[in-house]
C-alpha cells in the first residue's frame, strides 16, 4: 500500500532520474512521417550545433532502398562520416557518435530512391526545431536547398561532446628497448603516469585496453618516483591481437618496430589515449 511517503519518495526519485538523463543527453522528436514515398536521391536536414556537441543517433524509420546514413559538412558536402544502416529495417536506430563543433553547419544525408516525409496541409513543417544543443533548420533533397518537409529522419539524440585526454604511458617501465615477443607466455607491463594534466589514479582499470588486450592485473604505485601514484597494468603476451601489427592499437613505422596505443576511461566516463614505442620480435 502506497502512504504519502511512498509516493513523495517515488515522484522524487522519478524527478532525479529525468533530470540525470536530460544532463547527459538530448532528444529532437521529428514529427510523423505520414506522406507518400517522394522518389528522391538525396535527402535529409540541415542542422548547426549550438555548443560543442556530439551526434550520438538517429532514428531512420522507414527507410526503403537506403543502405547509409552520410554527416556532411555545410555547405561545401565534404564528408565527414558514413554509417551503414539495415536495409529494409523501418525503425532502424543509427548510432553515430561524431563530434560537431559550435555554431558550424552539417547536413544528414540518405540516398535512396524510396523514403517517406513529412507535410501537414500545407506541405510544411516549422523550422528551426531544435534544443540546446542543435538545431534543425530546413530539410532538403537532391540538393542541400532548403524545403519546409521533414525527411525520414527522427529522434535527433544529443549529448555534451567530452574531448579525448592525453596520458603519458611506458611499456615495460625502466627499458630502453621495449621489446615484444610474441612467442612469450608472460604479461607486457605498461605505466600510466601521473601528470599535472592527468591523474592516472581516475583511471576505471576495467575499461583499459592495450592492443585489443584487456589488463590481467593492476596496481597503483609510484612507477616514475617522482612522488605521485601511477597505475601498472599487466597484459597477457598471447591476448594482444597483432595481425600484421597493424591492428589494435599496433602501427609499423619500421620493420619490427610499432607504436602501441592504450585508451580507456576515467571513472567519470572521460575517454583517455596514450602511445609508446615497441619493437616486435614477430612469432616464427
Amino acid at each position: 500500500m502506497f502512504t504519502p511517503k511512498k509516493i513523495i519518495l517515488s515522484l522524487s526519485f522519478a524527478f532525479i532520474l529525468l533530470w540525470t538523463a536530460s544532463a547527459f543527453a538530448l532528444v529532437i522528436g521529428g514529427p510523423v512521417l505520414n506522406m507518400p514515398e517522394g522518389g528522391w536521391d538525396d535527402f535529409g536536414l540541415l542542422i548547426r550545433a549550438e555548443s560543442d556537441v556530439t551526434l550520438v543517433s538517429v532514428r531512420f524509420p522507414n527507410q526503403g532502398l537506403a543502405d547509409v546514413i552520410e554527416l556532411r559538412s555545410y555547405p561545401d558536402s565534404a564528408l565527414l562520416d558514413s554509417i551503414p544502416v539495415p536495409a529494409g529495417d523501418t525503425n532502424a536506430t543509427v548510432n553515430i557518435n561524431y563530434p560537431l563543433k559550435s555554431q558550424e553547419l552539417y547536413s544528414l544525408v540518405a540516398t535512396t530512391p524510396d523514403n517517406r516525409y513529412y507535410g501537414d496541409a500545407q506541405d510544411t513543417y516549422a523550422f528551426p526545431a531544435g534544443n540546446a544543443d542543435i538545431t534543425v533548420l530546413s530539410s532538403f533533397c537532391e540538393s542541400p536547398y532548403p524545403y519546409a518537409y521533414w525527411f525520414s529522419f527522427n529522434d535527433i539524440v544529443t549529448q555534451p561532446y567530452t574531448p579525448e585526454l592525453g596520458a603519458v604511458i611506458d611499456i615495460k617501465p625502466g627499458s630502453d628497448v621495449n621489446r615484444i615477443n610474441l612467442k612469450s607466455r608472460g604479461v607486457v607491463p605498461v605505466a600510466v603516469l601521473t601528470t599535472d594534466d592527468f591523474n592516472a589514479t581516475d583511471i576505471d582499470p576495467q575499461s583499459v585496453i592495450f592492443a585489443g588486450a584487456y589488463a590481467v592485473r593492476w596496481q597503483i604505485e609510484d612507477v616514475d618516483g617522482d612522488g605521485d601514484d601511477d597505475i601498472l597494468f599487466h597484459f597477457r603476451t598471447q591476448d594482444l591481437n597483432i595481425d600484421d601489427f597493424t591492428t589494435a592499437g599496433l602501427t609499423v613505422s619500421v620493420p619490427g618496430s610499432a607504436a602501441a596505443v592504450l585508451t580507456g576511461g576515467t571513472f567519470e566516463g572521460i575517454p583517455f589515449s596514450g602511445s609508446d614505442s615497441v619493437d616486435i620480435v614477430p612469432k616464427r
